[in-house]
């Protein structure tokens, strides 16, 4: 569950090792007649072609060596109790579980100290006031049968950063995998029981597999690599398959046979990315079908919705007027609706997109929202989207028949008007459902704007309605960069899915702690160092950055996959280093190097660009419900942790691959300005660079989530 076991059998099928590739480079370079002198392997990779090249020094991001062995012990500890306390209980005994934890005292008691509240099978208390919760929550008293099949309980909070452990029900019935799950939990009875929940430690990424796969991976990969929660697309999805495809299966997680935790998105996003191939109706999204609607027509029929609409003007004429709405170009009908090419569109509606998710039998479904692009500046607009995502989730509630098997998560919207997304969430919250998402925001808006909108969900200085509550799953869509994930994870944020970490792979890049590493460019067909030195993936154990080039300028696809499995892996490790961080109180010297390596180094070694780079003064203040115009490890001598079905264990004697590790593995990284501790002077000096670096967004952003930058 922590340190995912990366080694996939990716390693038997790859047919391009090391020495091969490297040999190969040296071939071309000989027919070329390049002299490359004898400095190459003797500085690591370190390019020597020419004069200008030479002069490059690419500079190593600095180690997070602040983490001491102890502290991964520790946190690893916890992680194994949580695992082992809660994987093989009854979902509907969960809170009796967590009272008798507590009651027990040690180390228990400790680690659940700070759970805010037991939320009944109805939804119970909305956690706003946290305090008053932890105070109820002291005095024994009879725990409710919970019926639900995903559980949030507070774990660890620091400053404004939390670690929440999220329980979800398993769904996954067959395979070999479950029977090597199962482990004798009752000592004294002796018996073997399986898996009965997935156990999730936020913050956490999830990784998108659109149409029910993550591209260019198969499903041992996906296992070895995932072992919390993907996400999968209704629109895609019901478009591809018939939907009796997953009833028959018992679920989509059976039909892929994926273990673990599965997501869908209600198909809302696709209003942005189709925006050209829709309209927006009071009943729904009329949609341009991108595929044959023959597939999508049945599924929709399946589940007692509208599976052709031969005339837009029809449907509008249909809608009962709502007096919330304002006009919109988009909803009135023009004389061209009626001959809006008939038999091709496709009308989703709240109600469709939920029996289809119901159909689908992911873990956690999104309502159907009206998603405007950030950028959006008619407030007209983005206020009427508003409503309509309010009353569009009324609908969805009560199309949801599966509350039992399925957890339903609204959708904050209101673009980048604070007072709007006050009035979403005033409407929202009160629906007491088991996690809220805040959506309409990574769209290209400015990061000014769109950390006042993440700021503003989260603060709990806000009045009850206007701030998400603790006990709920905070989930942000469509957040992928490093940098956005600390950031929302620093302002309470739980959970974050995007495509970036896979697409970015396919076009020849990969994801390091300078920013990434574009390896088309002609630096690194001499370089023959790893991605990254303290990456213990299996492409960074096997490949070096020469390596990777070659198999690029050969258009060998198999590239494509390697660096899908380093960026995942390098994701998902990063959130495990900041729990890590969150757990051990160390966030701010965690937040400070990251930063370093980021806006300082990656910026000198030409690997990060930063977004938004300006120094003007802040805009005034946004909480006045004015409109906003719109406008991104561990060290080579720390132990190795991986994970096998959720036992954290330490496999540092153990080998990553069945070659030695070369040279360059076991070279120790170096500060900017020595090989050894910088002293305090230095340490200050690297702070006064950093702040220079950082642009005033994130300079805000760090000051509302309390940390100092610090070595």
């Amino acid at each position: 569950m922590e340190e995912p076991n990366h080694k996939s059998n990716r390693k038997k099928k790859a047919t391009f090792p090391e020495s091969n590739s490297t040999s190969s480079v040296n071939q071309k370079s000989k027919k070329k007649k390049i002299k490359v002198g004898s400095d190459i392997e003797s500085n690591g990779g370190e390019m020597a072609r020419g004069d200008s090249l030479q002069s490059r020094v690419h500079q190593e991001p600095i180690p997070f060596d602040f983490f001491t062995e102890d502290d991964y012990k520790k946190y690893n500890e916890f992680v194994n109790f949580c695992e082992e306390s809660f994987a093989y209980i009854d979902m509907e005994d969960v809170n009796k579980h967590i009272s008798d934890l507590r009651s027990r005292g040690g180390q228990a008691e400790l680690y659940l100290s700070n759970v805010v509240s037991s939320s009944s099978d109805e939804g119970g208390e909305d956690g706003c006031n946290g305090e008053s919760q932890k105070r109820k929550n002291t005095t024994p008293r009879k725990e409710q049968k919970y019926k639900k099949n995903l559980k949030l309980i507070n774990i660890k909070k620091h400053k404004r950063a939390r670690i929440n452990l999220i329980l979800i029900k398993k769904k996954y019935t067959g395979g070999k995998e479950q029977e090597e799950e199962k482990i004798t939990v009752h000592h004294t009875e002796g018996r073997l029981v399986a898996k009965k929940n997935t156990v999730v430690m936020s913050p956490i990424f999830m990784p998108v597999g659109t149409k029910s796969c993550i591209k260019g991976l198969v499903q041992e990969e996906v296992q070895f690599l995932c072992n919390d929660i993907i996400l999968s697309n209704t629109y895609h999805l019901a478009n591809i398959f018939d939907v009796s495809t997953f009833v028959d299966n018992k679920g989509i997680n059976n039909f892929i046979r994926f273990p673990n935790a599965m997501l869908t998105d209600s198909g809302g996003f696709q209003m942005v990315s189709l925006s050209k191939r829709i309209k927006i109706l009071e009943e729904g999204i009329l949609f341009d079908n991108i595929y044959d609607a023959s597939v999508m027509r049945r599924n929709v029929r399946a589940v007692g919705g509208v599976d052709e609409v031969k005339e837009a003007k029809d449907v509008m004429q249909a809608v009962s007027p709502n007096p919330t709405d304002t006009a919109n170009q988009m909803d009135a009908p023009t004389p061209g609706d009626a001959t809006i090419r008939t038999g091709r569109e496709i009308l989703l509606t709240p109600e469709t997109s939920i029996r289809l998710q119901n159909k689908i039998g992911t873990d956690i479904i999104m309502a159907l929202d009206d998603v405007r692009p950030a950028t959006e500046t008619d407030v007209e607009k983005i206020e009427e989207a508003t409503h309509r995502t309010n009353r569009w989730l009324q609908r969805c509630i009560e199309a949801h028949s599966r509350e039992k098997e399925q957890t339903l998560f609204g959708i904050i919207q209101g673009g980048l008007h604070i007072r709007l997304r006050n009035v979403s969430m005033e409407f929202i919250l009160k629906q007491k459902l088991n996690g809220y998402a805040v959506g309409g925001l990574c769209g290209g808006e400015k990061k000014r704007d769109f950390f006042n909108v993440v700021h503003h969900c989260s603060n709990e200085k806000n009045k009850k309605y206007n701030r998400l509550p603790e006990n709920r799953c905070r989930y942000i869509m469509g957040i992928g960069y490093l940098v956005d994930i600390l950031f929302c994870s620093l302002l309470g944020y739980d959970m974050y899915d995007c495509v970036y970490a896979s697409r970015t792979a396919r076009f020849n890049t990969a994801l390091s702690y300078d920013g990434t590493i574009k390896l088309k460019q002609a630096q690194y067909a001499f370089d023959f160092s790893p991605l990254v030195r303290s990456c213990h993936c299996y492409v960074c154990s096997n490949f070096s950055k020469s390596a990777l080039h070659l198999l690029i300028s050969k258009k060998n696809p198999i590239v494509n996959v390697l660096l899908t499995i380093h960026n995942i892996y390098f994701t998902l490790h990063f959130c495990y280093l900041l729990r890590v961080a969150i757990f051990l109180e160390k966030t701010d010297q965690f937040v400070t190097t990251f930063l370093y390596n980021y806006f300082v180094i990656g910026s000198k070694n030409g690997n990060y660009k930063i977004p938004d780079n300006d120094k003007a003064p802040l805009g005034g203040d946004t909480a006045n419900g004015g409109p906003i115009h719109p406008h991104e490890t561990n060290t080579q001598n720390k132990p190795t942790y991986v994970e096998k079905n959720g036992i954290v264990k330490d496999t540092s004697t153990t080998p990553t691959s069945d070659e030695p590790p070369s040279k360059e593995a076991t070279q120790p990284s170096c500060y900017p300005h020595t090989c050894t501790t910088p002293t305090e002077d230095q340490k200050g000096e690297m702070v006064k660079e950093l702040k220079d670096k950082l642009p005033n967004w994130a300079l805000q952003a760090l000051q509302y989530a309390q940390i100092e930058l610090t070595f």
